[in-house]
């Protein structure tokens, strides 16, 4: 039997000639949208905008198949496309066969390891103390603001030596830290909404915002190089940081330095994409804990005994929170999906793809498969990996860091900052909410939760 050709896919209902399923287009909440068609099409179907099909991987085995590097490689389409007029050789946004990224890598891998995850540590503890103090002032906590602010104070702290002014140290602070974060936000909603435009619309959209854009673009650029120039300028400045690496570092294969322009997209690149990932990751952590406390509870009594502060090997042995962290990753994945072309002619779910289509790996659906992770696929059970071991040969899809060459070199950053932030919180605070509410996610090039509060009483007075 001859596989069938792309236009053979399952599609949404109520297609309209020449313009295609215009209808099925959420540009405020696509891939929760592709999520849904996933239910009702299938693990792999199209949609049709003009002449451009973009074909959805949504099944869990069909999406692994995908993983396979000698016959799928990684390509740069959707919003990292937009964020590449931003970042143009970022570690992310770059070809891969861009010089530089391969460079990029070489250089700050060496930032990744044991040994400098040890030294940042110290950084990160600070901000997780700030926190606290915060919380211990005011109870009534704005979740989305606390987890901006966390994280970037601890990109700028533990990856640039800088403080960032938004919990404590504001005089050491950059200037105009505030206006960074707000520029920030608008240019990634317009990378994740621009990309989900309607045709004809989407173009007089894009003129309109064009301006506003620009200016947003060139203050975070800005923003960027004065901390670059302050590095520069500072001969007392550590060099062991990722700033310091790449300042000071020469690429073992080509002995070259990093252009300072590269430089500035790759703080960018951790400010941007570092902060908001991770941010959403706890957002979706702090919901799950303050709306069952019970959670929360037993990670106190089983691994933390009221420690209110944590060594770096005390945080690598908390199994409960990683877990937790896994959890949280798999239902709501900041990075909903990735790109994959094919390197050659791949069938894939009975259908031809040929040599360099693209498709579209949809986590946020392959993730929550019930054929793969069971019947209870869409629930949230914070204790899902305490026992699951996910090897290659598993029936489950879980890549919410990417996945080959490509894929996440923040992984073990974000993962240690993430559990560090949560058994600090948790062993002085015990979470709750004034009233029941439901998560809600918006996407800005990340999938993150809509803002919401929650209260943090100290476990004394709990």
């Amino acid at each position: 039997m001859h596989a069938k050709t792309l236009s053979e896919l399952p599609h949404p209902s109520g297609r309209v000639p020449l313009l295609g399923d215009v209808r099925s287009v959420d540009r405020r909440r696509p891939t929760q949208h592709e999520a849904q068609l996933a239910r009702e099409l299938g693990p792999i179907f199209q949609r049709l905008l003009l002449r451009d099909r973009l074909v959805v991987v949504g099944g869990a085995e069909l999406a692994k198949e995908t993983l396979n590097e000698q016959a799928w490689g990684r390509v740069l389409v959707g919003p990292l496309a937009k964020l590449r007029e931003i970042v143009t050789s970022g570690l992310f946004t770059a070809r891969t066969s861009d010089p530089l990224w391969g460079q990029a890598r070489r250089i700050l891998t060496p930032g990744f390891s044991q040994a400098s995850m040890r030294s940042y540590h110290r950084a990160m503890q600070t901000v997780a103390d700030d926190l606290a103090i915060k919380w211990e002032k005011n109870p009534d906590v704005d979740v989305h603001g606390d987890m901006t602010a966390a994280t970037l104070e601890i990109i700028g702290r533990a990856g640039f030596s800088t403080p960032m002014g938004l919990l404590g140290d504001h005089e050491a602070a950059p200037e105009g830290t505030d206006e960074f974060v707000a520029a920030l936000s608008r240019v990634l909603a317009w990378a994740s909404e621009s990309t989900n435009d309607l045709p004809i619309v989407g173009p007089l959209r894009a003129a309109f915002a064009a301006p506003g854009i620009r200016r947003d673009v060139n203050y975070v650029r800005g923003f960027v190089d004065s901390i670059i120039e302050r590095r520069q300028k500072d001969g007392s400045a550590q060099n062991n940081d990722l700033l310091g690496l790449m300042l000071t570092t020469r690429d073992p294969e080509t002995g070259q330095l990093l252009p300072v322009d590269n430089v500035r997209d790759q703080v960018l690149t951790f400010l941007a994409a570092g902060h908001e990932t991770t941010a959403a990751l706890l957002e979706v952590a702090l919901y799950h804990l303050a709306t069952d406390p019970r959670i929360g509870d037993l990670i106190v009594a089983e691994e933390l005994s009221g420690n209110r502060v944590l060594d770096y090997d005390e945080v690598v042995r908390l199994r409960r929170i990683r877990a937790l962290i896994n959890e949280c990753l798999r239902l709501y994945p900041p990075a909903p999906g990735f790109f994959r072309i094919a390197r050659s002619d791949q069938e894939l779910g009975g259908y031809l793809v040929p040599a360099g289509r693209a498709v579209f790996v949809l986590s946020l659906a392959a993730q929550r498969d019930p054929a793969a992770w069971g019947s209870d696929a869409g629930e949230f059970r914070a204790d899902r990996f305490l026992n699951t071991r996910l090897t290659a040969s598993s029936p489950e899809f879980f890549a919410p860091w990417g996945t080959g060459p490509r894929s996440c070199i923040g992984r073990q950053f974000a993962i240690h900052e993430t559990t560090l932030l949560i058994g600090s919180v948790l062993s002085q605070f015990r979470l709750t909410v004034n009233k029941p509410f439901e998560l809600r996610l918006r996407e800005r090039a990340t999938l993150r939760p809509e803002p919401f509060r929650i209260v943090a009483t100290p476990r004394g007075r709990a």
